[in-house]
């Protein structure tokens, strides 16, 4: 059957919702309308129309364009998530920024709803049947980026890389204090307390060999922004390592104590972010490189003298 074409002049009485006017014209039911609209099938004014709520006036021409016999399919909405953003993704790979406050993985205390469980749904949304991987991990509050597999055997060939320290993973982060000197490299061995917390032990017997190497970008009054590139991956790393050097990242919640409280961080992340990651496909091998831009709650800090603070 050929398409069927409606040209519209709206009148005065049509004046009002497009989809009314389509379903008046067409005679269809409103779930297949919608479709048409989601189908390209209606143009306003010479313009392809999307919006079925879109409103027109007198004079405007309303065109409607289709086979009645397509049978035209839904089409997914777009997929929107205040927990992540998708920065890159193929059939492999996925990789996104992660917002701060997230959970990267179930915990025996915090089931649901964590960023691999909203990646799951995504990408399985965007294309039935498939699955996520998880790689690496952040803390929940660390924002930054992040990168799954969309197979187990690209989790491996990831996961690989990783135990290796081969990728690249790069930090900004406020911390207290001035950080002396401009450059340089916090090394330890961390071990496990019985509450979970990391701490620094200085016997490669009792723990787990940690190097971060930092940056000063610049001093901020009584804070300092450094970029952090981890040398190795382990828990809670930078967080301990900065605290120990009596440099806590502002608004740590279980490193630094009431020193890594400031006046004016009033958020109640933590000022660090991720923002640079790199690896290499685990198909193709080719070098991956991903940036993000820095929080604006971090970029835009400004600490404030307390002299001027009591004027």
């Amino acid at each position: 059957m050929p398409k069927e074409t409606h040209e519209i002049i709206v009148s005065h009485e049509q004046v009002g919702r497009t989809d009314h006017i389509v379903r008046d014209v067409t005679g269809l039911p409103r779930s297949q309308v919608d479709r048409l609209f989601q189908n390209k099938c209606v143009r306003v004014n010479k313009k392809v129309c999307l919006d079925t709520f879109a409103r027109v006036a007198v004079g405007d021409t309303v065109e409607i364009n289709f086979n009645p016999k397509a049978g035209y399919q839904e089409k997914k909405k777009a997929w929107t998530d205040r927990t992540f953003e998708v920065v890159f993704e193929d059939s492999w790979i996925l990789v996104v920024n992660k917002k701060a406050g997230v959970l990267s993985l179930p915990t025996e205390k915090s089931t649901g709803n964590t960023l691999f469980d909203r990646l799951k749904l995504y990408v399985n949304h965007s294309r039935s049947g498939r699955d996520c991987f998880v790689v690496h991990r952040l803390d929940r509050e660390i924002s930054g980026l992040l990168v799954f597999a969309k197979s187990n055997v690209g989790a491996q060939l990831l996961q690989a890389q990783f135990a290796d320290n081969a990728p690249v993973r790069k930090f900004t982060a406020i911390v207290n204090g001035n950080v002396e000197p401009e450059s340089g490299t916090y090394e330890s061995y961390l071990a496990t307390a019985s509450n979970l917390d990391q701490f620094n032990v200085y016997n490669a017997k009792e723990g787990q060999h940690a190097v971060t190497d930092y940056t000063v970008i610049t001093t901020k009054l009584d804070t300092t922004v450094v970029e952090l590139t981890l040398k190795t991956a382990r828990r809670h790393q930078m967080r301990v390592h900065l605290a120990d050097a009596g440099h806590p990242i502002l608004a740590d919640p279980r490193y630094g104590k009431k020193n890594s409280q400031h006046r004016n961080w009033k958020k109640k992340r933590m000022a660090i972010h991720g923002h640079f990651l790199e690896f290499l496909h685990p198909e193709t091998g080719e070098k991956m490189t991903f940036k993000t831009p820095i929080p604006q709650a971090i970029k835009r800090f400004r600490p404030i003298p307390i002299e001027d603070e009591q004027q």
